[in-house]
């Protein structure tokens, strides 16, 4: 009586710990990952744990439509079919409209899906800019951290052996899941021989029941509980029960002890998702670079060429001023009909200037355009772009010395960001096919209480039904207890040294390509650092040029006032003064623009234009329009 008891209390307290265990394992397996659980809270897509709503894990996660509309930062900017834009109204339309980094926002969406899918115990699916290595994938693509089940006398869960110690053969990391089955079967089977039961022909009718509940642990632990139940009757002379009620109840546990142990090696997805999720960022911080430098490019290219225009305008009335007076000194004799052709043919050329200039301005305005807006709506497309900010004067501060610059650049380039992230998702392979040398040695144990009873057909036996079989099972009356352990040893091994070879190289291409990356920012930023010193120096020197031009121009005017020169000189000095303010407003524009150009070699565009990253991921902005009128303070998203 008392070691009934002990077994039964013993069966009792382990039902209870395994059920208490199922559900937190996955949580309690990864506190080793704390650093990442704030990037884990990014996770939109799972529709929950299931409880209290049961059908939530089944249902399709929400995914909004893509906003194709423009927002509402652009129509306030509108008025009267012009389009005012300042620096940072064209940044902020970026930041809101532009559709390459709308694209690359959806880079990090597959990022968060990854980690989701890696936490459940799935294998990453990869994003722009990751590395994935071909070891990841032993077999299937897809096939993440999973344990086959077994086969035996329990259908549900798996269970394997007979006559001796036996194991279930183990669940996958890391979502638990349950499995119920039901079944009937009617089996007339001939017999050679009657003496074993009572009858030519046996005839068995069977209904059973199974459930199974499993889960795995990151430690590479397996935990299964199942049950198993049948009621069945029998024309057999000799059987104890007829119809006879049988149950079975498994709990068990499996746990490897080389191949697939630990935390590192089971949580392998887990951690290159983790990184995945950074590099998803980096990308989009590139693409966001690269986006507001077409924006700025194509806003300083707008300004210059409506200087151009200006330039090109003020050279056209200069030259219809000098033609209008000497057709008045014609009709007085003074000049001859040569002079007047002469300056008919500069005001001819003058024309043709100014139309190259203007549409040189409309097609940078249908660039910017395209580039800050989502929907190039009809009211957008015959809107003039009018830039409200003025070409920069350079100052002393605008470029570092070149060590300086090499240093920022190799600090804040996502590509050596990028590079040195998948470094970081090889070394993680290359532990993983480490220990995926090993031999499989797995330790187990199984507790597999049963019961039977059913209506007596013999003297002597007590009959019983559903309630007497649980009850026999659950109090321990028939105990099945083993543990053991497993070894399995391959004897060449090549396949797990393939994948060890391959991860190795591909970590040592990794280390080639970091490098090949940081010579290729080195040459960038050099080559960006002297072209911005070089178009400053011929802005300097067109801005000279200019002066000279005016001043030469205005003594020239004045000797042919006094006789001293002639009309044609005069031509002459208009053109070269004219030549002179275009090569100035080109000059100025090719200066900003390698400034432009230098603060993306060295990754520093946003910090200079003040965009702060996650106002990008989400589209939105909150800044007052550079209008007249508008409000102190507005925020204007995607």
């Amino acid at each position: 009586m008392i070691e009934t008891g002990w077994r039964r209390w013993g069966a009792i307290l382990g039902t209870i710990i395994l059920v208490a265990q199922l559900m937190p394992a996955r949580l309690e397996a990864q506190q080793p990952q704390a650093e990442h659980q704030a990037q884990s809270e990014d996770i939109h897509f799972s529709t929950g744990t299931g409880f209290p709503n049961i059908f939530a894990p089944y249902e399709t996660p929400m995914v909004p439509q893509p906003r194709m509309t423009n927002t509402e930062l652009i129509r306030t900017l509108l008025r009267d079919g012009k389009l005012q834009l300042s620096v940072d109204d064209a940044i902020a339309l970026a930041l809101q409209n532009n559709l390459d980094i709308a694209v690359q926002r959806y880079n990090i969406a597959f990022a968060q899906t990854d980690l989701l899918r890696a936490q459940a115990g799935g294998a990453t699916r990869g994003v722009s800019g990751a590395f994935q290595s071909a070891a990841e994938f032993r077999g299937a693509i897809g096939g993440g951290i999973s344990s086959s089940g077994g086969s035996g006398n329990i259908s549900a869960g798996g269970s394997s052996g007979s006559g001796g110690a036996f194991s279930f053969g183990g669940s996958g990391c890391c979502d638990p899941y349950a499995q119920f089955s039901f079944g009937w079967n009617e089996d007339v089977t001939p017999l050679g021989i009657s003496l074993l039961q009572g009858v030519n022909t046996l005839t068995q009718h069977t209904a059973g029941y199974s459930w199974y509940l499993g889960d795995g642990l990151l430690t590479g632990t397996s935990i299964g509980f199942g049950f198993y139940g049948e009621r069945q009757t029998s024309n057999s002379l000799n059987v104890l029960f007829n119809p006879l009620v049988a149950s079975e109840m498994f709990v068990g546990i499996v746990q490897p002890l080389l191949n697939g142990f630990g935390y590192r090696v089971n949580a392998r997805f887990i951690r290159i998702a983790h990184q995945q999720m950074k590099i998803a960022d980096s990308v989009f911080r590139q693409q966001v670079i690269t986006s507001l430098t077409t924006v700025l490019t194509a806003y300083w290219n707008l300004v210059s060429a409506r200087d151009s225009v200006n330039v090109a305008q003020n050279a056209l009335d200069l030259s219809q001023k000098t033609l209008t007076d000497l057709e008045e000194e014609l009709k007085l004799g003074v000049v001859a009909q040569f002079d007047v052709v002469r300056a008919r043919s500069e005001v001819a050329s003058r024309k043709q200037d100014l139309v190259v200039a203007q549409t040189t301005q409309d097609d940078q305005q249908q660039i910017l355009k395209a580039a800050i807006t989502k929907d190039l709506t009809k009211e957008i497309e015959a809107a003039e772009v009018v830039p409200t900010d003025p070409l920069p004067e350079p100052k002393p501060d605008d470029l570092p010395t070149m060590e300086e610059a090499l240093r920022i650049g190799m600090q804040n380039r996502p590509e050596i960001e990028q590079a040195d992230l998948n470094l970081r998702i090889q070394e993680v392979n290359v532990q993983v096919t480490h220990n995926e040398l090993l031999p499989n040695l797995n330790a187990f144990g199984t507790y597999a209480p049963s019961g039977l009873s059913g209506v007596g057909i013999v003297p002597g036996i007590v009959s019983g039904g559903a309630g007497n079989v649980l009850s026999q099972t659950f109090r321990n009356q028939f105990p099945n207890y083993s543990i053991g352990a497993t070894l399995t040893v391959p004897i060449r091994n090549r396949e797990g040294q393939a994948d060890a070879a391959r991860t190795l190289l591909e970590e040592r291409q990794l280390r080639v390509q970091l490098q090949q990356k940081k010579n290729q920012v080195t040459q960038d930023i050099h080559t960006a650092v002297v072209d911005a010193t070089q178009a400053k120096a011929q802005m300097e020197a067109a801005r000279a040029a200019t002066e000279l031009a005016q001043e030469t121009l205005d003594g020239e005017q004045q000797k042919f006032k006094l006789g001293e020169s002639t009309l044609f000189q005069i031509i002459q000095d208009q053109r070269d003064l004219s030549t002179a303010k275009a090569n100035e407003v080109k000059a100025r524009s090719a200066y900003v623009t390698a400034l432009v150009k230098y603060q993306q070699a060295t990754a520093t565009t946003l910090e200079k234009n003040h965009v702060v990253l996650a106002n990008a991921k989400d589209g939105e902005t909150s800044r007052v329009p550079n209008i007249p009128g508008s409000p102190s303070e507005r925020g204007l998203g995607n």
